[in-house]
C-alpha cells in the first residue's frame, strides 16, 4: 500500500479517491480539493488547478484582474444656459517678456500686456540692479 500522508482518510467501508494538490504535493481525498479560480475580464473563469483548502495553496481570485465596468454618461441637458462670459474675455489675456539682452529703453526687462485683439494695453518697464 502506498502512503498517503497525514491529511487523506482511508476508510475500507467506505472508499474514496485520493488525489494529489498540484500546489504543494501533498496527497488529500479528493473530495477536499478545489478547483483554483481568476478573473479574466468580467467573470471568473476556472484555472484547471486542483489544490487543497489548508496552507496557502488556495487563492482567491484578485480583483485587481477584473474589468472595470464604467457606468454610462448621464443624457445630455437640452437647452442649457451658460452663463455670458464676456465680460471676462475684455481682460488682460496674454503676459509677454522681453528678453533681457535687448531691452528697448535699455532699462532691462520688459513686460507688455495685450489684450485678447492684439493691442497693447500697456508696456511696464523693470529696473533691475545688479
Amino acid at each position: 500500500m502506498r502512503p498517503h500522508g497525514n491529511h487523506a482518510r482511508v476508510n475500507p467501508s467506505d472508499p474514496a479517491a485520493l488525489a494529489v494538490c498540484d500546489r504543494c504535493g501533498r496527497w488529500f481525498n479528493h473530495k477536499d480539493l478545489v478547483w483554483q479560480l481568476a478573473w479574466a475580464g468580467t467573470q471568473i473563469y476556472n484555472t484547471q488547478v486542483l489544490v487543497c483548502t489548508q496552507g496557502d495553496c488556495y487563492d482567491t481570485p484578485n480583483e485587481q484582474l477584473r474589468t472595470i465596468i464604467l457606468p454610462p454618461d448621464p443624457p445630455p441637458i437640452l437647452n442649457a444656459r451658460v452663463p455670458n462670459f464676456a465680460y471676462e474675455e475684455q481682460t488682460i489675456r496674454i503676459t509677454e517678456y522681453n528678453s533681457p539682452k535687448n531691452p528697448p529703453w535699455g532699462a532691462g526687462p520688459q513686460m507688455a500686456r495685450c489684450l485678447q485683439n492684439g493691442t497693447v494695453s500697456r508696456i511696464l518697464e523693470f529696473n533691475t540692479s545688479s
